[in-house]
């Protein structure tokens, strides 16, 4: 949201006009240049930014993160729209806003639903060879820009192969051009970080081509722009063409916001506040509107202008508002500069753009930790390679959902008591003689409730001596489905059947109720305690004889040595204290009592 009134400081003025001046010098080349990779004129970058950036400001939570031009969804965007209308044509271009319109009422409609949430289900490693995917389709598709050839495919290993083919009749001009062109960003990037690389690279190149008069050496440019700004108007398609671009925009919305969220909540975390979710759907999708409807493409989140708007000291929205007003006078007064610009320059700043998403150093960094992290990444990126953008898209997204149902799944328990496997954690009190405890390392979910079962009888059936009580701890449960809740009252039985009790432990209130209405509790039924400390007190003292007296105080003994240790812990709050010493109360009065 803009920041208005007295919360906005005066001093902060300056950071933002700074940096809203930076995301305008970055945005006006790899928005022409986008603009292509979307199939469109380069000036309609001039149409879609300035209302995508006001809006966003407006609607949108973090403070540093611009949302205007993004090359993977501007290639997403043309694969989609590619195989309904031909590149070129008036209706390419009115299906492309068409889209940009749908991708972002989809996305407005998940935010007012409240879907946000769907954030923490994507899958890094996925999304990682995604991208990585994407931006190998991006720079092959800059091959016949900068080799000066013509090629129709636009696959990534038939684009690669017919490029390799066509090595022959490279005009070498625009060859030498675009390889000048790559190796300047380069140098400035790592030489003077702090120029602009893609604006001075797109001058140089402007004033080298007027110079040097490049058309008449055969080398292709941008042509005439019209100047000025769109004007607001429903894009021209049918009512017909909705259902064709549906799943498209469904496909751009996820990936916009998978493309944002990331970068959102690093930059707020390092700033110190937190983004909505939520909001940030509305405000993305509202963007995509904004940008549709001034006959614009779909818009993204864009990495490298987010960063650059943080180096240059944005302290909030208002940078964003500068580079809309910058932009937009570009397109009224400065797009006839634009005409003699080589292809080969545009093709240099994509490729310049894209070539950090292609480092091999986190793929290689996922297999060096955890393989299966490293395969599903690997899966998502030649999905996008050998299938389509939009399928390796629905593998990437699918393949994230199973991950999060896979880990989820998996019965991890905690078995404590009287066995050579028994583990307890500092937090948690000893297992005392006649009792094992079970904790279930994840929810207890219908996926899972079976195995977490089956874990327990097990346990029972190593135990030599048998105990009298199992004590299952639903601590990590903070809800209860049916299917749950039914492998409960079945594992109740067969517990009896083998001569023992089964008791519960669960703090969470929703998590008693569902208990108790489904007969887990009450008399005669399975006893339920808030935690497992209260219910090896209790065990404890229904134990009466003489050998268990001894255990008992031996029990407390080690209670109360532990809570001693824990009081110690470093960052303990006073509260916690407290609660500590009520604990040790408590063991010192069970102790005393016969």
């Amino acid at each position: 949201m803009l920041t208005t009134g007295s919360a906005y400081e005066v001093r902060w003025l300056r950071s933002d006009v700074l940096a809203g001046l930076t995301v305008t010098a970055l945005l006006i080349p790899e928005g022409m240049a986008y603009a292509q990779l979307a199939g469109v004129p380069p000036q309609a970058a001039f149409y879609a930014a300035p209302a995508a950036l006001l809006l966003y400001a407006v609607l949108g939570t973090s403070r540093q993160l611009v949302v205007a031009v993004s090359s993977a969804v501007a290639i997403t965007s043309a694969a989609l729209i590619g195989e309904l209308a031909p590149q070129g044509t008036a209706q390419y271009v009115a299906l492309t806003a068409a889209l940009a319109v749908l991708a972002g009422l989809v996305s407005m409609a998940a935010g007012f639903a409240r879907l946000g949430r769907m954030a923490r289900f994507f899958s890094p490693s996925v999304l990682l060879g995604f991208v990585f995917g994407l931006a190998l389709i991006i720079s092959a598709r800059q091959l016949p820009h900068l080799l000066g050839i013509e090629v129709q495919q636009d696959k990534f290993f038939p684009l690669v192969w017919a490029s390799l083919q066509a090595l022959p009749d490279v005009h070498l001009p625009t060859l030498v051009l675009g390889l000048l062109c790559i190796a300047a960003m380069m140098a400035l990037e790592r030489l003077v970080p702090r120029v602009p690389a893609a604006l001075a690279v797109l001058v140089g190149a402007l004033i080298f081509s007027a110079l040097r008069d490049l058309p008449a050496h055969g080398v292709a440019v941008v042509g005439p722009l019209p100047a000025g700004l769109a004007a607001p108007q429903l894009p021209g398609v049918g009512w017909d063409a909705l259902p064709q671009l549906a799943t498209g925009a469904l496909g751009i919305a996820l990936l916009v916001f998978a493309e944002a969220v990331g970068p959102g909540q690093a930059l707020a975390k390092e700033h110190g506040y937190q983004i909505d979710t939520d909001r940030e759907l509305v405000a993305i999708g509202a963007a995509n509107v904004g940008a549709g409807l001034f006959q614009g493409f779909s818009i993204g989140a864009s990495l490298s202008k987010s960063a650059a708007n943080d180096e240059a000291g944005a302290r909030t929205s208002w940078s964003l508002v500068v580079a809309a007003a910058a932009t937009a006078l570009v397109a009224l007064f400065l797009t006839p500069l634009f005409r003699d610009l080589p292809e080969a320059a545009l093709g240099a700043i994509v490729v310049v753009a894209v070539s950090g998403m292609e480092r091999p150093g986190p793929l290689r960094r996922l297999w060096r930790l955890r393989r299966a992290d490293f395969v599903l990444a690997l899966v998502a990126l030649l999905g996008v390679l050998l299938l389509d953008i939009l399928v390796g898209l629905t593998i990437a997204v699918v393949a994230s959902l199973a991950v999060v149902v896979w880990r989820a799944s998996q019965a991890r328990v905690d078995v404590v008591g009287e066995r050579p496997d028994a583990t307890r954690r500092p937090d948690e009190p000893p297992a005392p003689p006649g009792m094992l405890l079970v904790r279930p390392q994840e929810q207890l979910f219908f996926a899972n409730a079976a195995d977490i079962r089956d874990e327990v009888l097990a346990a029972l059936h190593d135990d030599l001596d048998p105990p009298e009580v199992v004590l299952v701890d639903l601590g990590l449960t903070p809800d209860l489905d049916v299917p749950a809740l039914d492998v409960l009252a079945e594992l109740r039985d067969r517990v009896a059947r083998g001569g023992c009790r089964m008791w519960l432990a669960s703090s969470v209130d929703e998590v008693r109720a569902r208990l108790e209405r489904a007969g887990l509790t009450g008399a005669g039924q399975t006893f339920l305690f808030h935690d497992a400390t209260e219910a090896v007190l209790a065990h404890l003292s229904l134990r009466s004889t003489a050998d268990a007296a001894g255990a008992r105080q031996s029990v407390f003994g080690q209670l109360l040595a532990d809570i001693q240790e824990w009081r110690q812990a470093p960052g303990l709050d006073e509260r916690g204290r407290a609660s500590l010493d009520a604990l040790a109360a408590q063991v010192r009065s069970e102790m005393e009592t016969p």
